[in-house]
């Protein structure tokens, strides 16, 4: 129907089918990655349950707002042992845990928390963020700007708080376990952040690369990615510069340059005229998310893409190949590497329209996922954690001043609202960052920080060891966003095999620790009860 939809729109020269950029505020076009065999054996059936608990749709109303939801969990319970009593939570995040795809970490038993799973014998959970999960999983069934106001990191922290009640309660009766959160990216900082605001509740929290320092203008994004395709190659990182600088001319040389570029760049769209600044503007952001998308995962062993070389060395071999034609058709060459694994569209044109971006992601009644994660994503960036890629570090940078703030900021007004201004967004973020300490104030106990050399989110990551605390962050040398999370390699950097070790070690240790306190907390219950046990033999 779709594809029929298209065709129709096409003879009669509208634009209503869209495909979202490679990269949408540094959440990639495919959003949540499946499982393959080749990331080793999936647990049975028979272990996996696949449910949903009621959670109340505002934690904070105190009783003004009744109001329930479904939220969608996953358990595997093939390894636990009830006796130690060890249970691991991957928290949700920017996209939906559906049974097709979201379910690999708590089903791939090669994915690094599943190892540790089968090691700890440990049931594993996942749980899926309010607000990404289809329609039926909705506290509210629409994504209008009024319900949208429900989406905040406060609620999604108390919801875990909620859920980890619940399956104590469910599947945990009388066992006392012992709960370790996980995450990346995003979900990563919620872990950070949960463990802070719910101490009793975890005796642990694993945060993979985190943006915790959430911040509104992050310019340092593209100094980061400059950054490593330079270090792959100084040369490289020359080309993408001369390519950028020559686009800029031809992109602001008149319609008639702007329709070459259409053609050599196999835009599905022409570019607006009229509102030709936002139209140039989104034509860069969508040619520098592809250097973004490359960098973010490079060398990661993420999906088939990344582990058959998807990553910064191949884009400059093609980008350092004069043989292809002059720096814009190299660019143009690493673009179609990526497209072959992330098809643009349904025809494989690339889609070149803010307006029609605007009005895909203006659609609140949640008809498919990506418009689900996509919306809630924009709507968060706006107003708690910013993160905008903006290109603002000056012209020296080798993707030129192509991406503004207003870039973004624009697109909180068009989606949500005038009063969604910059200004608020600013106000917001700030207050985020106060409340849970960001990357110079963080207040949680017993976290480990791994981050990648090759991360370009590493500015906004924690860095700073905080003993007292047992509080362990590092960068893994030459590993890019959430390495340690996937499927160990034997090819893999020692770096990474290192920080595997290093993030078991803080795990082996919490759960030793909370096992003391289980086992004297079990001993004390006993004693007790025997002396009354002895008192009322005594009296009676």
């Amino acid at each position: 129907m779709s594809r029929v939809l298209c065709l129709i729109a096409f003879s009669i020269g509208l634009t209503i089918c869209h495909v979202s950029p490679p990269m949408v505020v540094g959440r990639p076009r495919d959003g949540l990655v499946a499982g393959d065999p080749a990331e080793g054996p999936t647990t049975e059936d028979k272990y996996m349950i696949y449910s949903d608990i009621t959670q109340k749709v505002d934690h904070f109303s105190n009783g003004t707002n009744n109001g329930v939801w479904q939220q969608r969990y996953q358990y595997n319970s093939k390894f636990y042992n009830k006796t130690t009593g060890y249970v691991f939570l991957m928290l949700g995040g920017e996209g939906s845990i559906n049974v097709t795809n979201g379910d690999k970490w708590v089903r791939h038993e090669g994915e690094t928390m599943m190892k540790w799973v089968a090691e700890f014998q440990a049931a594993a959970f996942q749980v899926e963020h309010r607000f990404y999960g289809s329609k039926e999983y909705s506290p509210i069934g629409d994504q209008t700007t009024a319900s949208m106001k429900l989406l905040t990191i406060d609620q999604a922290l108390a919801d875990i708080k909620e859920f980890i009640t619940q399956m104590n309660a469910l599947y945990f009766k009388d066992d006392k376990p012992i709960w370790v959160t996980f995450g990346g990216s995003y979900p990563g900082s919620l872990s950070a952040f949960f463990r802070e605001t719910y101490p009793e509740m975890t005796a642990g929290a694993v945060s993979s690369s985190s943006a915790v320092h959430v911040f509104v203008d992050y310019y340092e994004y593209a100094i980061n990615t400059e950054k490593t395709y330079r270090t792959v190659s100084d040369s490289c990182g020359d080309v993408i510069k001369v390519a950028f600088q020559n686009l800029i001319t031809k992109a602001y040389s008149g319609p008639d340059s702007r329709a070459l570029l259409k053609q050599r760049f196999n835009l599905c769209d022409n570019f607006d005229e009229t509102k030709l600044s936002k139209s140039v503007q989104f034509f860069f952001q969508n040619v520098y998310g592809y250097f973004q998308g490359i960098n973010q995962y490079t060398g990661d062993n993420r999906n088939n893409a990344t582990r058959s070389g998807l990553g910064v060395p191949a884009a400059c071999n093609l980008l350092n190949d004069k043989t292809i034609g002059d720096e814009i058709q190299r660019v143009i060459a690493v673009m179609n590497l990526y497209d072959s694994w992330y098809k643009p569209s349904d025809s494989g044109c690339r889609p070149n329209n803010y307006t029609a971006f605007i009005q895909a992601y203006s659609d609140t009644t949640m008809p498919d996922d990506d418009t689900i994660s996509t919306r809630s994503w924009i709507w968060q960036t706006c107003t708690e954690l910013g993160y905008y890629q903006t290109t603002d570090g000056g012209n020296g940078g080798i993707f030129g001043s192509t991406v503004p703030l207003d870039f973004f900021a624009d697109q909180c007004i068009d989606l949500f609202g005038p009063e969604y201004t910059l200004d608020n967004t600013f106000k917001l973020v700030d207050q985020v960052r106060t409340k849970y300490g960001g990357a110079d104030a963080y207040r949680g106990t017993n976290v480990c920080f791994p981050n990648g050399s090759f991360d370009p989110w590493q500015g906004l990551g924690h860095t700073a060891n905080i003993t007292n605390n047992n509080v362990d962050s590092w960068l893994i040398d030459g590993t890019a966003h959430c390495a340690d999370m996937y499927p160990a390699r034997d090819s893999d950097k020692q770096s990474l095999k290192d920080a595997r070790v290093r993030i078991h070690g803080h795990l082996s240790r919490w759960l030793s620790d909370a096992q003391a306190i289980r086992t004297a907390g079990s001993s004390n219950i006993s004693i007790f009860a025997a002396v009354c046990l002895v008192m009322f033999k005594i009296l009676f």
